[in-house]
């Protein structure tokens, strides 16, 4: 290109053009960031408003004694419209709940249901997005909303894994050892740390029968059995030692394990020599589980299957089966030390079992 040219892209008219562009974007741009710190302000200011006045009435139900709490609600009417502000007053709330208890909590209660919050988060659980679905749960939860515990029940079973859990957590905090009602028709996995959170759940409630247990111990979901077997051990559910005794049949190995620390808690006169069955058929990690129950609940009449352990490839069996014999019946040291006379690993053993029972 030759100056001549480069020169005429550079008329009058071109530069006047580009400069009125690059004015009236700079205008939108100096615009936008405006009207995006005034909205910032303006809703942290609201949020500073609304935090003051949930202080204020958490300070005058305090107050009052519990026949008066919660007659008076703040309002937020002025503000409600935006849902920005109903989701940080439901926050809020949930917040405040988990720090009190008695009347305070139940005045919190209150002031949810009677703003319209307790529609808000019925809306979310009904929502097509599962973090939304999720959320509405929780809060109902939170609240203490037992009127919906049918509408809950509906997402234990559901395809997400976030609103399943969330639900399932739901439903065994509002209705406790009832709630478990959902594992009739599980379809999906029940994790370990699932498992785990709602037997803390359960902690706060008063045990009562659990008439569908013998159901989900023959469950076609794994995870159902194996957790219906923590809840037999947990709250020793004698009752069901036939099912459980069925369990050791299972093709999964978790499910096999589980069974037999669960007949360890609920063991009958015959259950050691169940276990004693199966020993042959089970893997190393369960042989072990059997020998550590057969220690805690054999008799004498056990110690020549546990003697017979004690010639096992595997040292970690041999370990297992002495320290058996002397759980039966410490006197039953005399056992191991007349074998380690003729066998160094059993008098490896031996002095291993002698400092533990020392410390």
């Amino acid at each position: 290109m030759n100056s001549g040219a480069f020169f005429r892209l550079l008329s009058p008219e071109h530069l006047y053009f580009s400069a009125a562009f690059f004015g009236i974007l700079t205008l939108i741009l100096v615009g936008m960031i405006y009207l995006f710190l005034y909205t910032k302000k303006k809703r942290f200011r609201v949020k500073e408003i609304i935090t003051d006045q949930l202080n204020d009435w958490i300070s005058e139900q305090m107050a009052m004694e519990e026949a008066h709490a919660s007659a008076t609600l703040p309002d937020f009417s002025v503000h409600f419209k935006k849902k920005y502000v109903r989701q940080f007053v439901t926050d809020n709330l949930i917040n405040f709940k988990k720090s009190v208890a008695g009347h305070l909590s139940d005045s919190v209660v209150h002031l949810y249901e009677h703003t319209g919050l307790k529609k808000d988060s019925e809306a979310k659980m009904k929502s097509f997005r599962w973090h939304l679905r999720s959320r509405g749960i929780y809060e109902l939860y939170m609240m203490q909303q037992r009127e919906s515990l049918s509408d809950i029940l509906d997402y234990t079973n559901s395809d997400n894994d976030f609103v399943r859990m969330e639900a399932q957590t739901a439903i065994v905090g509002l209705d406790g050892f009832k709630g478990l009602i959902f594992l009739n028709a599980l379809n999906y996995p029940l994790h370990e740390w699932q498992q785990i959170k709602l037997l803390q759940q359960l902690d706060s409630f008063n045990s009562e029968e659990m008439p569908h247990l013998p159901l989900w111990l023959q469950s076609a979901n794994s995870y159902v059995v194996h957790f219906a077997l923590k809840l037999t051990e947990v709250y020793q559910q004698f009752r069901v030692h036939k099912e459980v005794v069925q369990c050791l049949n299972s093709d999964n190995h978790k499910i096999r394990n589980q069974a037999i620390k669960t007949l360890g808690i609920i063991a009958g006169e015959n259950t050691v020599a169940i276990l004693q069955q199966q020993y042959s058929a089970e893997s190393s990690a369960n042989k072990l589980e059997i020998l550590k129950q057969t220690g805690i609940n054999g008799t004498e009449a056990d110690i020549e299957f546990l003697k017979s352990k004690l010639d096992d490839a595997d040292d970690a069996i041999k370990l297992e089966a002495a320290r058996a014999i002397v759980a039966i019946n410490p006197k039953n040291m005399t056992v191991l030390n007349n074998i380690a006379a003729d066998n160094p690993t059993i008098y490896s053993i031996a002095n291993q079992i002698k400092y533990e029972l020392a410390s």
